[in-house]
């Protein structure tokens, strides 16, 4: 008698979760489900947002008048980092001394929308490197009109308000940041809640943007090296 071979899936019956081919295509098709989903409900959070602020720009959600600190720049007894009684001509400048290497060879020089960020923190405060601004510690994402608005949006670490002294937890960090020759060495700041507070805790006073105090530029002395 002949033999007839019978591939073995017409004999057993073979699940659908055993079948590779039909389990992934279903993974692909729910993975861009979800991808898609999310965009969706993240653009129309956005457009609502922004329909909002366009509806009432000058206020924020206490009701009070929105002050624009962020375009606000530092007052001329804040030397910044260059140390004398010249102003930078940008005053929204700021620099990282003594941070490369080799002594002025690692300057850095960035704009951002307002004081008290941290260096290697510029790009995220950049307006044109995305639709909205987001909170560092956290995916939450809030307006560029709500930074510095001195109203803390990003509770987890201030990074909203790195201006104001909005957030319990936020940090204000000086203009003037000294490094250590080989680089190494934390960002000089100060509790957000010092900033304009009329007490200079910065060297350069960069903390006191906004309340006027005279602040003397003390970084060389604390820093001779």
């Amino acid at each position: 008698m002949r033999k007839t071979w019978v591939k073995r899936d017409n004999i057993y019956y073979k699940p659908f979760y055993k079948q590779k081919l039909k389990m992934t295509l279903l993974g692909v098709l729910l993975m861009a489900f979800v991808f898609f989903g999310y965009q969706f409900f993240y653009i129309s959070q956005l457009q609502t947002t922004e329909s909002s602020l366009h509806t009432n720009p000058q206020t924020n959600r206490h009701g009070s008048v929105v002050a624009a600190s962020s375009n606000v720049p530092p007052p001329s007894h804040s030397a910044g980092n260059n140390g004398g009684g010249k102003q930078p001509s940008n005053n929204n400048a700021v620099q990282d001394e003594g941070g490369g290497g080799r002594g002025g060879d690692g300057n850095r020089t960035a704009d951002f929308r307002g004081p008290g960020i941290r260096l290697r923190d510029l790009d995220a405060y950049q307006p044109g490197s995305s639709a909205a601004f987001r909170c560092l510690s956290s995916t939450r994402h809030v307006s560029w009109a709500r930074v510095n608005d001195d109203y803390c949006d990003c509770p987890e670490d201030g990074s909203d308000e790195p201006g104001t002294g909005a957030c319990d937890r936020g940090r204000f960090y000086c203009r003037f940041q000294k490094r250590h020759a080989t680089g190494r060495g934390g960002y000089t700041s100060v509790p957000s809640g010092w900033a304009n507070d009329g007490v200079c805790d910065c060297c350069d006073g960069s903390d006191e943007w906004l309340s006027g105090a005279d602040c003397r530029n003390t970084c060389k002395e604390r820093f001779p090296y």
